[in-house]
């Protein structure tokens, strides 16, 4: 388990209006600092007409600058932090990894959360009936991670991202010795013809889990789909038959059982009383 500190570089272009707004993220990494800033001038000219992305460059170089003669980011965290004018670093926080290779998904993570300007294309997407009874279920167990930090104490993560380039998510995620995915769909549809294109999505999924956390990461296929329409989707059990540890249907009482049991078992919770 690996920890680091952050700071949020916070951009206050007119000290009389006293509007203040997160132009960048600060990682106090052990031989240097990771500076990251944003690329949108939008966000600066909402408060500050004046104010362009060569400002926000030039500081990023001077953070970096000084982080250099600091000589090291316990020195550079404290000079920064005595800076008090337009630009300044906020009290540091800190976010969990488990190994080296979560930490770039990490840091986008964070930054899309508190320094990024929100889209005013972006719409609000619907969450499919399974994942909010699935979510539900689990937060029930009390194993439902609030946060992706608490990967690290065993609990479920929600829509975790594996590649943020090719934007794939696991649906659910748990590491108890070793990365656990849960991919899940409801056939329990009129037109089961798009089921097929989605259950190639979550094979692919399984696919990039392993090649990003490892090959020993379990795959499990949990779906919904009566008795009827269970004879109709062979083929599509039959493909994440090939690509997954273990299918689960939560229609079937028995399945349903087994699965959570499982769940609770890896994180760390007795079993549970049916």
């Amino acid at each position: 388990m690996k920890r680091f500190k952050y700071s949020i570089i916070k951009y206050m272009p007119d000290p009389k209006r006293g509007e203040i707004i997160n132009v960048g993220l600060v990682v106090f990494l052990q031989q240097k600092l990771d500076v990251r800033v944003i690329n949108a001038s939008a966000k600066l000219r909402m408060l500050d007409g004046s104010s362009s992305m060569d400002d926000i460059e030039h500081l990023k170089n001077s953070i970096e600058e000084i982080s250099q003669l600091a000589g090291s980011p316990e020195r550079a965290m404290s000079i920064l932090r005595g800076f008090r004018g337009s630009s300044y670093l906020s009290d540091t926080a800190e976010f969990v990894i488990d190994d080296s290779n979560q930490y770039e998904q990490r840091v986008r993570n964070l930054f899309n959360l508190l320094i990024k300007p929100y889209s005013t294309k972006e719409k609000t997407v619907r969450t499919p009936r399974i994942l909010s009874h699935l979510k539900d279920k689990f937060e029930s167990m009390n194993i439902l991670a609030k946060n992706t930090d608490e990967l690290s104490k065993h609990k479920v993560v929600y829509n975790y991202p594996l590649n943020e380039k090719s934007g794939f998510h696991a649906d659910f995620i748990l590491k108890n010795g070793k990365f656990h995915i849960t991919e899940a769909i409801d056939f329990n549809v009129n037109d089961l013809n798009s089921k097929l294109k989605e259950t190639s999505m979550k094979v692919m999924t399984f696919m990039e889990g392993r090649k990003a956390l490892g090959d020993k990461t379990g795959s499990y296929f949990v779906y919904t789909a009566t008795s009827t329409i269970e004879k109709e989707i062979t083929s599509h059990l039959n493909m994440a038959s090939d690509y997954s540890d273990e299918l689960f249907n939560l229609a079937d009482t028995k399945d349903a059982a087994r699965y959570f049991d499982m769940m609770s078992s890896l994180a760390g919770h007795n079993r549970l009383i049916h």
